[in-house]
């Protein structure tokens, strides 16, 4: 019997305590993780794998989430991938965030139970 393939997720986010929250909600609804905390280890890793889901804080040290989108509108992967911006920005800077890239933004702080929503319609929507 085959060997079905999780679906895989990157988690980006400086801060380490919600790195690692985000990365559990992610592992619960069974995908496999990478995870980094900055933009420009997103990007190295965006360079190498290829992602269904990513969740993407904006304010990153080096490079940023606006950056990191950038970097998929201007090297869009085979499989596109769904992107929640997860955010402490407040609703003017939501605005800037690049449609055709982002899927959903989600606030912080946010409810883990919404998050998990998200991330089960996205195994549908991708």
């Amino acid at each position: 019997m085959a060997k079905v393939s999780r679906p895989r997720a990157l988690v980006a986010d400086d801060d380490p305590s919600i790195r690692q929250l985000l990365c559990t909600i992610v592992r619960r609804e069974r995908f496999d993780v990478d995870s980094v905390a900055d933009g420009a280890q997103a990007i190295e890793k965006l360079q190498q794998h290829e992602y269904d889901i990513i969740l993407l804080d904006l304010m990153m040290p080096r490079v940023d989430g606006f950056d990191v989108i950038d970097y998929l509108k201007e090297n869009p992967p085979t499989t596109k991938p769904v992107v929640l911006v997860i955010t402490a920005y407040a609703d003017q800077k939501f605005k800037e965030v690049d449609a055709s890239v982002v899927a959903e933004v989600v606030p912080k702080p946010f409810e883990i139970a919404e998050l998990a929503r998200s991330l089960r319609v996205s195994r549908f929507t991708n």
